[in-house]
C-alpha cells in the first residue's frame, strides 16, 4: 500500500513529553504528511512512547483510526500546554469511512499514546504538559 511504503521512509525527530514525573519519548509529526499518516501501519508503541502532533496554529483537529493496528488514547493540548480534552481506548478501524474524534475546544498539539495512558497517568483536563 502506498501510505505504508511512505510511512516506512519518513524520518521523525524526537522530543520528550513530561506529565508530572511521567516521561515519554515522542516521535514528532510536524508536517502534513507525517500528521496524516500518524501511527498508521505501526504494530505497537511501548508504554514509554507516543506520537506528538504539532500544528502551526490552534484548531479543532480530529483524529481517526484508519489503518491502525492497536488501540490508543488521544490527548489534545492547547498553545499554553494545557490538556483541553482526551479520548480513551480508541479502537482501530478497517472500514472505508472511519469515525473522526474531535476535542471540545481548540488545540495546537496532540499526543497519541498506548491505550491506558490517560488512566495510568491520572491525566485530567487543565493539567500542564511539558514538551522539550
Amino acid at each position: 500500500m502506498l501510505f505504508e511504503a511512505i510511512q516506512k521512509r519518513l524520518r521523525y525527530r524526537k522530543a520528550n513529553v513530561a506529565l508530572g514525573r511521567l516521561r515519554l519519548d515522542a516521535l514528532v509529526a510536524d508536517s502534513f504528511l507525517k500528521r496524516m499518516i500518524g501511527l498508521m501501519f505501526r504494530d505497537r508503541l511501548s508504554s514509554r512512547e507516543c506520537m506528538l502532533f504539532i500544528f502551526g496554529r490552534p484548531g479543532r483537529y480530529g483524529i481517526w483510526m484508519k489503518n491502525m493496528r492497536f488501540s490508543i488514547d488521544v490527548v489534545w493540548i492547547d498553545d499554553e500546554f494545557n490538556v483541553v480534552d482526551y479520548a480513551q481506548n480508541l479502537k482501530p478501524c478497517s472500514k472505508i469511512i472511519c469515525k473522526t474524534y474531535y476535542p471540545e475546544t481548540e488545540s495546537k498539539y496532540i499526543i497519541e499514546a498506548e491505550a491506558g495512558f490517560v488512566k495510568n497517568s491520572n491525566l485530567r483536563k487543565r493539567m500542564k504538559i511539558k514538551i522539550d
